[in-house]
């Protein structure tokens, strides 16, 4: 039985081990407001080619590295991605260099692109941190989204929904959204 403990525990602190190692590779923490306008200002001009882009192939509600939706078909996989291969790869580049790793989200009511920067966890409980670009004003606005937002503006029975913003210039924002 000693061994068998022993043996639990070795595996479980490899476990730690492992788990402290991916989260310290991906920066150990949701990137700050200040970290993500520059982000945005340094690639400024990649960012808004893909909005022009998505404007292009507004039948695609989502361009990911590794697949899309199109607006009336989110099955995976597909034989119609929806455009190019070419044309993917263009975004898969871009999506690199700017550093999106989840891709795009089109978004409606208002018409709004959706870049998920960082994304921790999965629905139910999970966050969001990312720009947005919106030709539309968008609400609420916070002077921070570096710190947990006001209980009053977070919504659902149970109060497990937020989703707030912060504007960077124009019609760009910085969003955070937890469920």
């Amino acid at each position: 039985m000693h061994s068998r403990l022993k043996t639990v525990v070795a595996v479980l602190g490899l476990s730690a081990v492992g788990i402290i190692a991916v989260f310290a590779a991906r920066g150990g923490s949701v990137p700050s407001d200040q970290a993500l306008r520059a982000r945005f200002l340094a690639n400024r001009v990649d960012f808004e080619r893909l909005v022009a882009m998505s404007d292009e192939d507004s039948h695609l509600t989502r361009i990911a590295p590794d697949f899309t939706w199109l607006d009336d078909d989110v099955s995976w996989p597909r034989r119609n991605v929806g455009i190019s291969e070419q044309r993917w790869n263009d975004y898969r580049e871009l999506f690199r260099r700017v550093g999106a790793p989840e891709g795009i989200i089109r978004g409606t009511n208002p018409t709004q692109i959706i870049f998920p920067i960082v994304t921790e966890g999965l629905v139910p409980t999970s966050l969001a941190k990312g720009l947005v670009c919106s030709e539309a004003p968008l609400s609420p606005v916070l002077d921070s989204l570096d710190k947990r937002p006001p209980r009053e503006l977070w919504n659902g029975p149970d109060r497990s929904h937020v989703l707030v913003y912060k504007p960077i210039e124009n019609h760009w924002y910085i969003y955070y959204e937890q469920w």
